[in-house]
């Protein structure tokens, strides 16, 4: 009966803001050992069916039938509650955002789809919060925006995860956390932090004595906002922690037990002193877990995964024994969490970072599971393993470039693996890129050298060619000269022997000679020659005609 020694007060509100019906919906039960606190926000446009209030109805009846806080448990009930939307659909879409918390009124855990949050606000800070699954956390994560950009950025509400999604929902679980006296636990919808930025809600709640007082001041914050601001349905549940559980500890002394087994002795044999020993032996493994499982928490939270694992993995050796099956599944989980990211480890030391970056994907698949633990380190990790798997990258490419030939693109990619790896402080990967640069510019300076010496051979041929052209052509010049000359000669001659014929009276033969003469001036193209002896040609046959009117007057006289 935990509830009874315990104080939690919750309270509550819901509005539709400015839209036309309030499609959020909150619920809880509180039952003797267990609470459970459900909000959804429908994401869905079905006014005539409330996906969250389905969604919150299912996970509040399942957990009513079987209480637990038992991480599968919880995973259990949101996904009936996902089935519940998939099978009340009737042709429609319906789709929710929904966020559980289950405490034991000692500890609380959290889990959620979507980005319906959780809060748990201990001395004045937010300890404990959900990640929203949305677009806009993801840029948060990898640092291009800011977290004061987030309430307003256009993609929070574009989620890669929901209940009602085709396929399962991506569920994120948190550890339990114990609870301590006056802590102050909040579910809210997205009308409210998209509203009221957190540093604000904060002062709120750390200025406020009442659990009313905090809905009152967030519900006026946001109103006040109406005028310029589309106000969304708005859902808060603030439960305050007024007192937690604690089991009645009376330690058994020896002079206990010995009032208490003497009669029993005499009358039973010594059953009272075999039973107390057992007793106390339970008692003591049960604290030996709890200190195991406290011990490996905290090696968790500081990265030391050797011995989270050994801490883990004795703890679940107790659970074990003491057939404590949810203490021994969360050993379990957060055993293989770490010894998966003790194996990425050791790949990325003997930089096998394809391995190690695969090794990291699965490690983070178990921190989602686990309540994000080791996410950040996970992450840094992951991040450290891309950024040497790229070096490698660019060196490989700058090798296939060089068996190419490509001396030039194998050096800019040396080039750009050597300032990747000099970014990430990677030593041995700027050596070796520098190392193959160095050897691609070597390679590039021999390939020009010899480029430049052929390229000399090929101009002292050419020059070579050229004067050899020039000099037969000179030759073939000076012969044609020559030729001509002869030609010329030989005509001159032959224009001579005309004159002589012509002198003796011999026209035919002189004509002969003429016109032979004549034609070689023509293809010398002596046009002056040439024309000259026109006239010759035209005196001869004129002595010929003349020749030819004497012989015809001689028999007349």
């Amino acid at each position: 009966m935990r509830r009874i020694n315990s104080e939690f007060r919750t309270v509550n509100m819901s509005e539709e803001g400015k839209q036309l019906a309030n499609r959020d919906y909150f619920g809880y039960a509180e039952m003797d050992d267990f609470a459970c606190y459900v909000m959804a926000d429908s994401l869905d446009t079905e006014y005539s069916v409330n996906s969250a209030r389905l969604a919150v109805e299912s996970i509040i009846r399942d957990f009513t039938e079987a209480p637990s806080m038992g991480k599968r448990r919880l995973g259990h009930y949101i996904r009936r509650a996902h089935a519940e939307l998939n099978r009340q659909k009737k042709g429609m879409h319906l789709k929710a955002s929904v966020v559980v918390a289950v405490t034991d009124y000692r500890k609380i855990r959290y889990a959620h789809a979507g980005n319906s949050r959780f809060y748990l606000i201990r001395s004045a800070r937010i300890l404990e919060r959900t990640q929203d699954q949305s677009l806009t956390q993801n840029l948060l994560e990898t640092e291009r925006i800011s977290l004061d950009q987030v309430a307003a950025h256009e993609e929070r509400n574009n989620l890669y995860s929901f209940l009602g999604e085709r396929g399962k929902p991506k569920i994120q679980f948190s550890r339990k956390k114990k609870l301590e006296n006056g802590d102050i636990f909040a579910l809210l919808t997205r009308g409210i932090w998209e509203q009221c930025p957190d540093e604000e809600f904060l002062d709120i709640v750390n200025n406020a004595a009442e659990p009313q007082e905090i809905i009152n001041q967030t519900e006026d914050y946001i109103l006040k906002q109406q005028d310029t601001e589309e106000i969304d349905n708005y859902t808060l549940a603030v439960t305050f922690v007024n007192k937690v559980f604690q089991p009645p500890d009376k330690p058994w002394t020896i002079k206990r037990v010995l009032l208490v087994a003497v009669p029993v002795m005499v009358i039973a044999g010594g059953i009272g002193f075999g039973l107390y020993m057992r007793h106390r032996s339970i008692r003591e493994k049960e604290i030996s877990l709890e200190n195991y499982m406290d011990s490996g928490e905290a090696y968790l939270r500081y990265d030391n995964y050797p011995k989270a694992a050994e801490e883990y993995g004795e703890a679940k050796k107790l659970a074990d024994s003491l057939k404590r099956e949810n203490e021994a599944a969360e050993a379990d989980q957060y055993k293989r969490l770490a010894e998966e990211i003790i194996l990425a480890d050791e790949a990325m030391k003997a930089e096998e970072y394809q391995k190690a970056q695969k090794l990291y994907l699965a490690a983070r698949e178990l921190s989602m599971e686990a309540g994000n633990a080791g996410k950040e380190y996970i992450e840094d990790q992951l991040k450290r393993t891309e950024d040497y798997i790229e070096v490698f990258d660019l060196i490989a490419m700058g090798e296939q470039k060089e068996e190419y030939g490509n001396y030039e693109g194998a050096a800019r990619a040396y080039k750009e693996a050597k300032e990747k790896a000099a970014s990430i402080y990677y030593g041995d990967g700027k050596a070796e890129a520098l190392e193959r640069q160095m050897k691609a510019e070597e390679q590039m300076e021999k390939i020009e050298m010899e480029e430049a010496e052929k390229q000399k051979e090929r101009e002292a041929e050419i020059a070579a060619e050229v004067a050899r052209q020039q000099a037969e052509s000179e030759a073939s010049q000076e012969l044609e000269n020559q030729q001509k000359a002869n030609d010329q000669e030989n005509a001159i001659e032959l224009e001579n022997k005309g004159n002589e014929l012509m002198a003796q009276g011999q026209y035919e033969n002189a004509i002969t000679f003429y016109q032979t003469a004549q034609a070689i001036y023509r293809r010398l193209e002596l046009s002056v020659l040439a024309d000259a002896i026109d006239g010759k040609i035209a005196a001869a046959r004129a002595g010929i005609n003349a020749a030819a009117s004497a012989g015809e007057a001689a028999p007349g006289e």
